[in-house]
């Protein structure tokens, strides 16, 4: 594992967002040691009226040395995690906006590192946008990483404008990480220091909320069986069609959506048997994850999902559940490199059959075989392959074409 380095994260959402990677890898890397600056989203568009809250909190905790930790709720943040809440121009295709975003960027950070040990900083950048690019290289970084965990321009139309900073992005950086084949088929043309890096698992603690037989929240506890259960933001990739077409089809199911509600829901949340029971902490999903009888990923096919690795995967196996998605490509090949694990099901009709059929139980040796798999997918196994990359690449910086051996006398 990575230790004693100095990180400014880049990331493309704010701390206290769903928990996924960009906080799990900094959160790690700072446990081991390592000083991390978590730099929060400075957006990929211009603001509307529905991005006023996070406007305000954000005025309000601009940067604050002594921000509260988060409530119990979320995890806790490592004390060796510093978090920066940046107020910039939001025009983030604005060349005049960015000459005056940057050094106003370069100084908060400055300030937020003044005590750390003088070294140049690992870079680590999530956030493909024209400021980010030119901030991750203004740090005169020891070593710049762009992790790419999605196909963000493709996640909307006003993001079209990112695909010439990612391929700049892609190019510029010493070490690319994808989460996906397809990130990587997009990646590896560009630059050769490119590495398939799927999202993992926090695999101890769901594992301990499967063997230790934590139980049910309350809320989910009192809901008719079975519960088919979907875990992550109800947002505009999910195929809300299907899932209401299967609660119309089974009345007698209980669908329970555990996340925020990101997208215009209501004809799904209205029907009788949907039950949308909001944000829970990274601490309380594996309770959640118990009261699923069997777990879905109903997403929609689109250019963007298809470069989509769904990091609830890997949590659903590891409390053993059985999985039922339609049929993405990172899903399918998931099945080819490990077997039929996951159910493949591409609407209502066939959820329905492959829901039935995991409902009839599943042997000892298949749930034993899918928590296996997240255990081989843990977030720990990730980090420890992310960091001998990361040390070959400052090696490979360092001393880049080493001296032939002289010849023998």
């Amino acid at each position: 594992m990575l230790r004693d380095r100095n990180i400014v994260c880049l990331s493309s959402i704010d701390w206290d967002f769903l928990w996924q990677g960009h906080q799990e890898i900094m959160a790690s890397l700072a446990e081991a040691g390592n000083r991390v600056l978590f730099v929060e989203s400075t957006g990929v568009r211009a603001p509307t009226v529905r991005d006023l809250p996070r406007l305000w909190r954000r005025l309000q905790t601009a940067w604050a040395p002594e921000r509260p930790q988060a409530s119990s709720t979320r995890r806790r943040r490592p004390d060796n995690v510093r978090v920066y809440s940046p107020v910039v121009l939001p025009l983030p295709y604005s060349r005049t906006a960015q000459a005056l975003n940057r050094p106003i960027l370069q100084r908060a950070i400055q300030r937020a590192t003044v005590d750390w040990i003088r070294a140049p900083p690992i870079v680590w950048n999530f956030l493909p946008t024209p400021l980010s690019r030119t901030l991750a290289r203004s740090l005169n970084p020891a070593l710049s990483v762009f992790h790419c965990v999605d196909h963000l321009s493709a996640s909307s139309p006003a993001a079209v404008r990112l695909h010439e900073t990612e391929t700049a992005c892609f190019g510029e950086a010493d070490l690319v990480f994808v989460t996906s084949q397809a990130l990587l088929d997009r990646a590896a043309p560009l630059n050769p220091h490119s590495h398939l890096v799927p999202s993992g698992v926090d695999f101890s603690r769901f594992d301990r909320s499967r063997v230790e037989d934590e139980p049910v929240p309350a809320d989910l506890a009192g809901l008719p069986r079975p519960v088919i259960g979907y875990l992550g933001g109800l947002h505009q990739w999910v195929d809300q069609a299907l899932l209401s077409a299967l609660a119309t089809r089974r009345p007698d199911w209980s669908l329970v959506l555990v996340g925020p509600l990101q997208a215009e829901a209501s004809t799904l949340t209205r029907l009788p048997n949907v039950h949308a029971l909001g944000t829970r902490g990274p601490e309380e999903v594996p309770r959640y994850l118990r009261g699923f009888d069997v777990a879905t990923i109903p997403y929609r096919l689109t250019s963007y999902t298809e470069h989509v690795y769904p990091a609830k995967l890997n949590e659903y196996l590891a409390m053993g559940l059985g999985v039922v998605a339609t049929p993405l490509a990172e899903i399918t090949r998931f099945n080819q490199t490990h077997g039929p694990v996951i159910h493949v099901a591409a609407d209502a009709a066939a959820f329905e059959r492959a829901i039935t059929m995991e409902l009839a139980g599943s042997p000892p040796e298949v749930i034993g075989r899918r928590v296996a798999l997240a255990k081989s997918n843990s977030w720990a196994s990730r980090l420890d392959a992310m960091s001998s990359l990361i040390d070959a690449a400052l090696a490979r910086k360092t001393d880049p074409e080493p001296c032939a051996a002289s010849p023998a006398r």
